[in-house]
């Protein structure tokens, strides 16, 4: 056993820690509730936090590169931390959706990786219509896009637009497109707010075209959703916990009650749960030796826990605060609004669980 532990590091390093920590104080101080409150009616509030979030190199983690502190398992530390936070920011659309698609694709997508990294605003989409799943929404013939993506999210803010496509041959790629002449935005049906949706029909040419199969090009992008996902729940299950302490009936603490104590241990099971696999898909894209089946594997699973615990907390925290949290003036609706959108981002865990299961009877190496 002993040769065992030591042989696995499944943790964050010193460095890793001390950069998620400043991550916390940063937030902690530039994005309070109030400003994720006047985001939900401001669209231009986001603005000043993204200029402060670049300034502080943030938007290097698009680099994936380990060499300089910008890998995988840093930006998997800081959407942890912006999820807690609920802060009305591109970082998980720029740097852990757009920029992850970009990444699979190889070196060339390092100029676009740069732009993101400099802090452009990117934006994935990726889905069809119908049952949430994760596919090409649109065809590429030759250098054009042509069909419609929904549900981008971050779509209004974005700067360059990575979409997953069919190509002619009929495998997928990645088409870089800029927002304007031939993207057509409208408004899709959104619960928060503070991350804008909407659907984009496009016929438009491609700035880039890059081969990238659907398991290698999501990987990273479902597991950062995970990460922000595991942030998000913690911090409702603190709010919730520290309510339940406080607040008192028939001269006792709230929590003290059954119901609400065995909900809240289900939450805290459920997302440490949720913690371990989105930790576990982390490694698996670090390790050099994991098959890209078994990578896609851990990041389904991982967005899949992530968003059960996410929405299940936030539904808890409400009635935790039983009619104070049903009111515009608390806070908990914000968490509550990031949670249930945020879930359904990349496939509800319904169809992740779904696809994660038909890889067990799917021969290694057979198409989806």
């Amino acid at each position: 056993m002993a040769g065992i532990e030591e042989s696995v590091d499944a943790g964050f390093s010193e460095s890793q820690l001390e950069l998620r920590a400043a991550v916390r104080d940063v937030l902690a101080k530039e994005c309070p509730p109030a400003l994720v409150r006047d985001a939900v009616t401001d669209p231009d509030r986001w603005r000043s936090l993204w200029s402060r979030v670049a300034d502080l190199g943030w938007t290097e983690l698009a680099l994936f590169d380990d060499t300089v502190g910008c890998g995988v398992v840093e930006l998997i530390a800081v959407l942890e931390e912006v999820g807690a936070a609920a802060a009305p920011l591109p970082l998980l659309s720029s740097a852990g959706l757009a920029a992850g698609v970009l990444q699979a694709a190889g070196p060339g997508a390092q100029h676009w990786q740069e732009a993101l990294a400099e802090g452009a605003v990117g934006a994935l989409g990726v889905g069809v219509a119908g049952p949430r799943w994760l596919g090409p929404a649109v065809t590429c013939s030759g250098n054009r896009v042509i069909g419609t993506v929904l549900g981008v999210a971050d779509a209004d803010r974005a700067d360059l637009l990575v979409l997953l496509v069919t190509g002619d041959d009929g495998a997928s790629v990645a088409a870089v497109v800029r927002p304007g002449l031939g993207v057509v935005p409208s408004p899709a049906t959104e619960v928060d707010p503070t991350r804008p949706v909407a659907h984009l029909t496009v016929d438009a040419p491609a700035e880039a075209v890059l081969p990238v199969p659907v398991p290698a090009a999501l990987a990273v992008p479902l597991t950062a959703a995970a990460a922000e996902l595991v942030g998000l729940a913690t911090r409702v299950l603190e709010v919730a916990v520290e309510h339940a302490r406080t607040r008192e009936q028939f001269d006792r603490p709230i929590g003290s009650f059954q119901g609400i104590k065995h909900r809240l241990a289900d939450c805290y099971v459920a997302i440490e749960r949720a913690r371990s696999l989105t930790y576990g898909a982390a490694m698996a894209l670090t390790d050099g030796s994991a098959s890209v089946e078994e990578r896609w594997r851990a990041a389904l699973l991982a967005k899949a826990a992530a968003g059960d615990a996410a929405t299940e907390t936030a539904r808890a925290g409400v009635q935790v605060h039983g009619a104070l949290g049903m009111t515009w003036e608390h806070d908990m609706h914000l968490y509550l609004r990031r949670a249930w959108q945020s879930s359904a981002l990349l496939g509800d865990s319904r169809s992740l669980y779904r696809e994660a299961a038909a890889m067990s009877v799917r021969p290694a190496g057979a198409a989806r």
